[in-house]
């Protein structure tokens, strides 16, 4: 995957699958096999006439877990940069006062980013904590990729959980002109972050072009995930009390 990023531009056409297996010295299916997962995480795809084809940077958020979206990109072999960044401090609306739980007065850090992909935006990032939880976040600034990183270090804060909610809506103007001219649809990922108290501790938005920008979940079956959950040994029918009688 790294030579894929390194090697080709979006449009470029990829080497047959002979081809390709002869330079690796792989078996026909396991080059198969590999291109159809790097297909699924929207890298290529096949053109008919054409053959392989390299498509423009595309993201696949894939979700098992919670994790900061530097982390998700990076597992996919991804480097993402930021474009630009600002920090300030803004009084929250009544709805985010209302969802992170603020005090009469409290006001939030407010991290708004533009990330990129291979020199692509991919998509608007906007996090918002209660200041007291990030003092002088916004005069000190961070310079890690990973703002997840730097809560941690910085401040100790671990995310525990997080409620996140996916729509589809039309561009704004500033959002159509940021990420790119031709973009008319966004998807719009929010997500309430909670550590282990159950404290509302962060409000993240994303927007990202919906025609480059995956969303995946992993879905468990129920009875399945409450079996998984079930401590050994519990249900099972407990052993009857025999009365002992002493001499």
């Amino acid at each position: 995957m790294a030579e894929l990023r390194q090697r080709y531009r979006a449009g470029d056409l990829l080497p047959t699958q002979v081809e390709i297996a002869k330079r690796f010295g792989a078996s026909l299916i396991t080059v198969k096999r590999a291109l159809a997962e790097i297909g699924r995480m929207g890298l290529i795809e096949s053109v008919r006439g054409r053959g392989t084809v390299v498509r423009r940077p595309t993201v696949v958020d894939s979700h098992t877990g919670l994790s900061s979206w530097t982390d998700v990109m990076r597992d996919m072999g991804i480097q993402p940069r930021t474009t630009w960044k600002r920090i300030d401090v803004e009084p929250p609306s009544d709805e985010l006062r209302r969802l992170l739980r603020l005090g009469r007065g409290e006001k939030l850090a407010v991290v708004r980013r533009l990330r990129t992909v291979d020199g692509e935006p991919i998509c608007l990032m906007t996090n918002r904590f209660p200041v007291r939880l990030v003092p002088n976040l916004v005069e000190q600034g961070f310079e890690q990729e990973s703002l997840y990183s730097v809560l941690r270090d910085r401040y100790g804060i671990e995310m525990a959980h997080a409620d996140e909610e996916v729509t589809a809506r039309f561009a704004n103007a500033e959002e159509s002109r940021v990420l790119g001219g031709k973009c008319r649809m966004v998807l719009h990922i929010t997500r309430i972050t909670h550590d282990a108290n159950q404290q509302p501790i962060e409000y993240a938005e994303i927007v990202a072009p919906s025609t480059r920008y995956t969303y995946r979940v992993r879905v468990t079956s129920f009875a399945r995930a409450c079996s998984a959950a079930k401590p050994r040994g519990a249900g099972r029918k407990k052993p009857r009390a025999r009365k002992v009688t002493h001499p």
